[in-house]
């Protein structure tokens, strides 16, 4: 992975790192899949948003974060899941366009019909298909949860204070908030690390069936970092962008299979 992208992947993973009630989103798009990330899987409910990270405070993370170009995403009325970002931007170094500048887009597509996450890379014309590993579906009789449930902390978290925030309109959507204040722990638990005190507000829309606002909050710094959802359009996105362009390489495999070890989390349901 490039140093830059992986930078940026590790930074914004640690500020939701601490929302360990939420399921963390996987490589996999199968018939239980709830949700994709911070967007629910659901038919019916199309729209396409963008994702927008700011970073605030004395921090000098804060001038390379704010400069991140808005992810964008996008769910069809099949329930199909598209995100996209820019992983950064690079010169080429061969063919007709050697010496010129070009985006580096990441796209990544759960079909829960077809169980198959698609991951495209826009630079090097590629694009691979994982399909999920087979499972029988949830009995019908068991209640389905609510995309907000599977991602909203809970009281059961440890080492953490849970708050509710109530409703609020965000962005024209209506959503609930809850706060989770993370709390200083033994280092002897932690391997000799002592987590900061850290605040993450997260605001999940049920009608929208996707996370909305996150904002997380260094205490001690003062570096607040938010991942926003804006420019909401509850339309039907552009099919094409659920297709893998025709001139793309493209690979296939079965998802490998994979386990959770967090002595914290409590028992929830698939991802």
């Amino acid at each position: 992975m490039r140093p830059y992208l992986q930078f940026y992947f590790g930074f914004v993973s640690a500020c939701l790192l601490l929302l360990v009630s939420a399921k963390p989103a996987q490589a996999q798009c199968g018939v239980n899949t709830i949700g994709f990330g911070d967007v629910g899987v659901i038919a019916g409910n199309a729209f396409h948003a963008e994702i927008v990270v700011t970073t605030s405070g004395s921090h000098d993370l804060r001038r390379t974060v704010a400069q991140r170009e808005p992810r964008l995403v996008a769910r069809d009325s099949q329930g199909r899941v598209r995100s996209e970002m820019v992983a950064g931007e690079y010169k080429r170094d061969t063919g007709a366009e050697a010496g010129t500048n070009s985006k580096e887009h990441l796209i990544r597509i759960c079909d829960t019909t077809a169980q198959t996450l698609t991951q495209i890379d826009t630079l090097n014309a590629t694009a691979k298909i994982i399909h999920s590993r087979p499972s029988a579906p949830i009995s019908s009789t068991i209640p389905r949860r609510s995309f907000c449930s599977t991602r909203l902390p809970s009281s059961r978290v440890a080492h953490a204070q849970v708050e509710d925030l109530g409703d609020q309109n965000i962005e024209g959507v209506a959503a609930h908030g809850v706060r989770m204040r993370t709390l200083p722990q033994d280092p002897g638990a932690t391997g000799g690390l002592t987590p900061r005190e850290s605040l993450t507000d997260r605001w999940c829309s049920d009608d929208l069936a996707a996370i909305v606002l996150t904002v997380f909050e260094d205490t001690k710094t003062g570096v607040k970092t938010s991942i926003a959802m804006r420019n909401i359009e509850r339309t039907e996105p552009d099919s094409t962008l659920f297709q893998i362009p025709p001139d793309y390489a493209v690979t296939e495999s079965i998802e490998e299979p994979h386990e959770l070890h967090n002595p914290h989390s409590q028992p929830i349901d698939r991802p």
